[in-house]
């Protein structure tokens, strides 16, 4: 048997309610997380039956039934594997491949496998999933008082979640499917209990989509340009100014299937990526220029400091380092 079919046997919501109580909230499962201490007082620990999988938000860890046996148990992967039959009542059947791999062999090519499902195939959530979050602007505070206005919120489906504590927003594909769910703790003791501060609701390998392109797609085609920022928020506070041309990558580089999308979009790509980022290192940037016109925002006078977004210093200044912008040759 492979490690797959084991693993598909399991229910993971009844293996893990063995070792954390869990609460039911819509396809969800939240608990308080087993792998932090002194114990949290607020659930930030999730566990999901339909793609086998569990977060936790406090440890950043996460995974399917084998990896909570391993980080649970802190045991090997043969010993993780041996409980895992246990529960799933298979007596005697050796975990190993075709052609006789270690366990531990077979558990690195599961992994692998997975990882290209999820770049190839990803999930796609139902159209309603953000209706089991909070329209909560008291809760959205913290971005409203940094000027990003509530018509944004509003138009990105920007929510809380009062079981992870987090501000939540739908991150869409091209074609307006939600594929993931992002999330920003409010824990304001988010560094002392190394909390990440930025997460990820699901699991993805390379990331395939740009935030916000779905929601701005009419006003990219009509400008015939896209404003490429990092993070969610630059295209939040941009389109407060009305500037409704934007995208965001999600991280510092650009990967192949973002690079192939904004080729395919056909338009003028602007990259506005943070000032600690060079963009003309980036490989599949250089790449795309074959395809379309590439420009950047390049902060030659200091107007940023050193890890700013160019939206960070308001209106005025990005306006300013748009109008200087460089053409990537």
């Amino acid at each position: 048997m492979e490690l797959s079919d084991l693993i598909d046997r399991i229910d993971i919501v009844d293996y893990i309610s063995q070792y954390v109580e869990l609460e039911e909230k819509g396809s969800e499962y939240w608990g308080t997380s087993p792998f932090t201490f002194p114990p949290e007082k607020t659930p930030s620990f999730s566990v999901r039956r339909e793609n086998k999988s569990f977060y936790d938000f406090s440890s950043g860890i996460g995974g399917n039934a084998f990896t909570f046996a391993k980080r649970y148990f802190r045991c090997s992967s043969l010993e993780a594997i041996e409980k895992l039959k246990a529960f799933a009542g298979i007596d005697g059947e050796a975990i190993i491949s075709g052609n006789k791999l270690a366990a531990t062999t077979i558990c690195r090519r599961y992994m692998s496998k997975k990882r290209t499902e999820k770049q190839s195939k990803g999930i796609i959530l139902r159209e309603d999933y953000m209706e089991r979050y909070a329209k909560d602007y008291g809760k959205l505070q913290v971005w409203l008082d940094e000027g990003i206005s509530r018509a944004s919120l509003d138009k990105f489906q920007v929510y809380y979640d009062s079981f992870s504590q987090r501000i939540v927003y739908p991150i869409r594909n091209l074609s307006g499917q939600i594929v993931n769910i992002g999330g920003r703790t409010l824990d304001p003791e988010w560094k002392t209990k190394k909390i990440p501060k930025y997460c990820y609701f699901h699991p993805w390998g390379t990331v395939d989509t740009i935030y916000g392109v779905a929601e701005n797609m009419t006003t990219v085609k009509k400008s015939g340009e896209i404003i490429i920022f990092e993070g969610c928020k630059s295209v939040l506070m941009a389109n407060t100014w009305g500037i409704e041309n934007t995208g965001a990558i999600l991280t510092s580089h650009l990967s192949p299937f973002q690079m192939k999308s904004l080729a395919q979009l056909g338009c003028r790509v602007v990259f506005a990526l943070d000032k600690d980022v060079d963009v003309t290192k980036d490989h599949n940037i250089q790449k795309l220029k074959q395809f379309v016109r590439v420009e950047y925002i390049c902060d030659a006078h200091g107007l940023l400091d050193a890890k700013d977004s160019p939206v960070d210093k308001g209106m005025e200044v990005f306006k300013t380092l748009y109008t200087q912008r460089k053409r990537m040759n």
